[in-house]
């Protein structure tokens, strides 16, 4: 039977507290197509929302980032009201972002935000950055302009964003990565009292650490309970954890030694890009409890099963590919392991050493040579989720095969294992047969 008490709670001010109206002169933007992974708001078992600030970062596509506006602040404004009748009522967040110029770029703008889902940041006079756009409904952009009126006239050119959400737009403190570099949204906003932003730590934070129960694993989201096992064929390339306060997180595989997973210094992220061959089982650790009760506890278990087909070319290979090695340039990584420049992709030879392929067909196949292979994945999109594919490797690792259907229009990445962490080796853009390549680097 489902558990159906109440999730509300009291909602105290204190007298003479001041609250800030307004928001600052600079909002930032980008496509939902850039962003391959959202931040998460935290429900229930019922499906209610528990919490108005989102957990985790937004993840972007290889080289995009978040692009930014300046705007007048007396002249912007951020709202949000009920929309829809119970039990579906939803919130109506809008946003006027006036920006003074009227030049080309700015008329411009109206090109790249109309009739595109796009999402954006803005940070009240607090400090909290709030989000406007939502994964779930699409955001309507509209640009309107003025020249202004006589001599005493003004210009202007006007954002009006309005976008569906389950709350007033939440508040965001994951990190931002902009063309200016990357900086992280304030976790802990000005209230007009002291904070503990410059602590640096969680340790003064009265609440425990929260692990999200969604972890990214090999590009895909799984659900996780405590004591739980899953299993995954193939090597482990990379995990993703998000949640609140967290303290710390380890993995230990096999007999090896207990591995300490980074986590971001607001205690709202953490990677792993690890590679974990298979078979192996590997054990994750978390922290739970504040100050002298802390603990570190066993979280989960991943299982990690060699592929069926990893045995299916035993002595094929032998001899073919060490040759080859030599006369298409080979890239060294750690443990003695080459990958040969020359790839083959649907049976024609690419020289890959400029990082890019194109093709104008379906990517059916897609062969590595080299020695000691290892750590080589193909990660494309799904449905707008990323899915990570690991290639067989042969039982001499002098080549690795993909083999699959992957359409025009998608964006595939073929990754290597470098110094223990899964990095972009070589795009591959799939194009249908009348289109053309514009290389944009």
């Amino acid at each position: 039977m489902p558990d159906c008490s109440s999730v509300q709670r009291s909602l105290a001010w204190c007298q003479g507290k001041p609250e800030l109206p307004g928001v600052k002169r600079r909002i930032y933007y980008i496509s939902k197509y850039d962003i391959l992974q959202w931040p998460v708001l935290q429900h229930d078992a019922n499906g209610r929302l528990t919490s108005a600030t989102y957990i985790g970062d937004f993840v972007l596509r290889a080289d995009a980032k978040w692009k930014f506006i300046d705007i007048i602040s007396d002249k912007s404004q951020l709202t949000s009201e009920a929309q829809g009748e119970y039990p579906s009522q939803t919130q109506l967040n809008k946003l006027v972002a006036v920006h003074p110029g009227v030049d080309q770029e700015a008329s411009a703008a109206a090109a790249y935000l109309n009739n595109n889902d796009n999402v954006f940041l803005v940070e009240d006079m607090r400090g909290a950055v709030r989000v406007v756009g939502s994964d779930k409904w699409p955001t309507k952009t509209s640009v309107a302009q003025d020249l202004g009126q006589g001599a005493t006239g003004t210009t202007s050119t006007t954002i009006n964003v309005e976008a569906t959400d389950e709350c007033p737009a939440p508040f965001y403190s994951g990190s931002i990565d902009t063309d200016d570099g990357t900086f992280t949204a304030n976790p802990n906003p000005a209230t007009g009292g002291g904070n503990n932003s410059g602590s640096g730590n969680n340790s003064s934070s009265s609440s425990g650490p929260v692990y999200n129960s969604t972890v990214v694993i090999n590009g895909q989201s799984r659900s996780i309970t405590k004591g739980s096992t899953i299993s995954i064929t193939g090597n482990l390339t990379s995990m993703k954890f998000t949640g609140s306060n967290m303290s710390y997180l380890s993995y230990k595989a096999g007999s090896g030694m207990e591995t300490e997973i980074d986590i971001n210094a607001t205690g709202t992220s953490a990677t792993c890009t690890d590679v974990i061959t298979a078979p192996k089982t590997v054990k994750i650790y978390r922290q739970e409890g504040t100050g002298d009760n802390r603990t570190d506890v066993l979280w989960f278990t991943i299982n990690l099963t060699s592929s069926s087909s990893s045995g299916g070319n035993t002595g094929g290979n032998t001899g073919g590919n060490t040759g080859g090695n030599t006369g298409g340039g080979t890239t060294p990584t750690t443990e003695g392991i080459y990958f040969n420049y020359n790839v083959l992709v649907n049976d024609k030879t690419f020289n890959v050493s400029n990082g890019r392929v194109v093709i104008h067909e379906p990517l059916t196949s897609i062969k590595v040579s080299g020695t000691n292979l290892s750590g080589l994945s193909l990660l494309h999109l799904e449905d707008g989720h990323p899915i990570t594919e690991e290639l067989t490797v042969s039982s001499d690792k002098t080549s690795a095969t993909w083999t699959g259907n992957l359409q025009p229009s998608d964006e595939v990445y073929l990754k290597r294992a470098v110094d223990g962490s899964s990095k972009t080796w070589v795009y591959i853009n799939i194009l249908k047969e009348d289109e053309e390549w514009i290389d944009m680097d």
